[in-house]
């Protein structure tokens, strides 16, 4: 058992069933109480700090969804990645407040040189009026995993 709810789990292993996807986890952010300022702290440096900057921070009854995907180094990484770039352009254009983005952590650090080591992505899934249950935002994740099973399906991307 993963810990995750069923629609979390279910989009992970959609995404997880595109050859050159390694692994897909998640996470959740309560953005309400982001604030500008506090973007520059550590335990902050997951957020989509651009997207945060143009609004002054996160909205009120706004959560962000985080899933971070690690790709194969290889071709088949680099088609999971260019699909995943359109799919995810795709749903933005339909509404969705998602985008893609890369993160990776310092290249060095006291314990030495990590470039080439921490390379993942980060579809960032914003979802506004959120009050009293995470419901809404799980139903907007089932809606796009439906969306991203049937373009798998018609395009036929590999599978893993």
């Amino acid at each position: 058992m993963s810990g995750y709810p069923p629609e979390i789990e279910q989009f992970h292993q959609t995404l997880c069933s595109i050859a050159g996807v390694d692994s897909a986890m998640s996470g959740v952010d309560d953005l309400s109480s982001v604030d500008a300022e506090l973007l520059s702290v550590t335990e902050y440096a997951h957020l989509p700090h651009a997207a945060l900057l143009r609004t002054g921070g996160g909205l009120d009854n706004e959560v962000l969804i985080q899933f971070e995907l690690v790709l194969q180094s290889s071709q088949e990484g680099w088609q999971a990645l260019e699909f995943l770039g359109w799919f995810v352009r795709d749903c933005a254009r339909g509404g969705y407040k998602m985008q893609l983005r890369p993160f990776a952590l310092p290249p060095v650090t006291p314990h030495g040189r990590q470039l080439g080591q921490t390379l993942k992505f980060h579809l960032d899934l914003f979802v506004d009026g959120i009050e009293d249950s995470l419901a809404p935002a799980l139903q907007v994740v089932s809606e796009i995993n439906r969306s991203l099973e049937l373009a798998i399906r018609l395009y036929q991307i590999n599978q893993a």
